[in-house]
């Protein structure tokens, strides 16, 4: 069922105030086919009576996250962009991280450049995702409906709002633009450049505010409801989740984690994602509950 990292007296001092869980979508609460099995159906109904709150915070947009948190019926907010944007269940901006402003004139020089031409870069914002690319270059994972993802003749008017930024193309091209960017910006911005699973000369670059991570988006859901964080739990499955997984009083990590997630977590479930292994922990939680 779960292994425990920790002594069995310390983990029921923590466990039965748990009134929150922060929960990674992809590796985690999702199969590789981007389905919630029954069985983690069935668990959430059961932690949820239990009155204990599951929040979905994932690096996917809010779209996507949302039509999760929508589907499952959860009433809570959502994290997402990892941390960068945070939104009530009525759609309410609950945390926002802007990039820096002067971000743009890196863009603007980018753009004017020789290199500039072999790029294209789409702003996320709070309003939606703001390209000037009918069909802009981005990782499948950060793609968007039709109803987000939006075309415009200038992304000036939006640099103030974009809480990432990501762009794509050659890996000289890109390369130029996370240069630039860290000349002016570094010590202010997280950028990650990776290439295409596709295994072709495509890259892309992904930039946020350096102090925004499922960590600050968790913290803004627990001020927002008014929870402790010694009362709030987490699992997932990926560096991305480390973070988060410190900042709570109960962490867990999937079988399928990362080692490095896997180490640092009390808790480590025997299945993976694509066996509904979250439902194991989120059993515990409810029974915590229940006393």
């Amino acid at each position: 069922m779960i292994r425990l990292l920790e002594s069995t007296a310390t983990r029921r001092k923590r466990l039965p105030r748990v009134r929150c869980v922060f929960c990674d979508l992809d590796g985690t609460l999702l199969t590789g086919s981007n389905t919630v099995p029954e069985e983690v159906r069935t668990s959430i109904r059961s932690m949820t009576g239990s009155g204990v709150k599951l929040v979905l915070a994932s690096g996917r947009t809010d779209g996507f996250t949302r039509g999760y948190a929508e589907e499952l019926a959860l009433g809570t907010p959502v994290i997402s962009l990892n941390g960068a944007l945070v939104r009530d269940t009525d759609g309410r901006v609950l945390s926002s991280s802007p990039l820096p402003s002067a971000m743009g004139d890196v863009l603007d020089e980018v753009h004017r450049s020789i290199l500039g031409g072999g790029v294209s870069w789409s702003l996320f914002t709070p309003q939606g995702i703001f390209s000037m690319e009918e069909r802009p270059i981005l990782p499948r994972y950060l793609r968007a409906g039709e109803d987000t993802l939006l075309r415009v003749d200038s992304l000036e008017p939006y640099y103030r709002e974009a809480v990432t930024l990501c762009a794509g193309g050659s890996y000289q091209s890109v390369q130029r633009l996370s240069v630039s960017l860290a000349k002016r910006l570094g010590k202010r911005l997280m950028r990650v450049l990776y290439q295409s699973g596709s295994g072709t000369d495509r890259y892309y670059l992904e930039v946020r505010p350096r102090n925004v991570s499922k960590e600050s988006g968790a913290r803004a859901v627990l001020e927002h409801l008014g929870i402790p964080r010694t009362a709030s739990a987490a699992i997932g499955d990926y560096t991305n989740d480390m973070e988060m997984c410190k900042f709570v009083g109960v962490s867990a990590a999937m079988r399928n984690a990362s080692n490095e997630l896997r180490a640092s977590c009390d808790i480590v479930t025997t299945r993976s994602n694509d066996d509904g292994g979250v439902a194991d922990f989120f059993r515990l939680i409810g029974r915590q509950q229940y006393g």
